[in-house]
């Protein structure tokens, strides 16, 4: 994982076999950032996406082996319960040109992974919310 940082925006670059979230985790602890809006695009294998059931409160979870096209990472940075935490989803883009998404809780770049953080000084937390069933941010 390497990055370049101009002002608020950082523009990071995992390469080929790297953890996803490890490269992000990283990252945040180097720079120190409290908040930030994330998007990025590229390969990755060994998904791990989920959708949520609102009414039994918990994720249906899917492992995807093999190499997808990562056609939109879309999420944010946030703290849940006081620890750092991307929270992100993702649209992948399969071999017959359809689509499949979800919550993304994990993934192995395949190709190359390039992500754009717009960082802010914002400290949001997540705090359990029973109603829900999910970590939701408080403001």
């Amino acid at each position: 994982m390497k990055y370049q940082k101009d002002g608020n925006t950082v523009f990071l670059v995992a390469d080929k076999g790297e953890n996803l979230f490890e490269a992000l985790y990283k990252a945040q602890a180097e720079l120190g950032f409290t908040g930030a809006q994330v998007k990025g695009i590229g390969a990755l294998k060994n998904i791990e996406i989920g959708f949520f059931h609102c009414d039994e409160k918990n994720y249906d979870k899917t492992i995807i082996k093999e190499e997808k096209e990562l056609l939109s990472l879309d999420g944010n940075f946030t703290f849940n319960e006081g620890k750092p935490f991307f929270h992100l989803h993702a649209v992948l883009g399969n071999e017959d040109y359809t689509t499949s998404g979800g919550h993304l809780f994990d993934a192995t770049v395949a190709v190359t992974l390039e992500i754009y953080l717009q960082l802010n000084n914002l400290k949001v937390e997540r705090k359990p919310n029973a109603e829900i069933g999910l970590n939701l941010c408080e403001l």
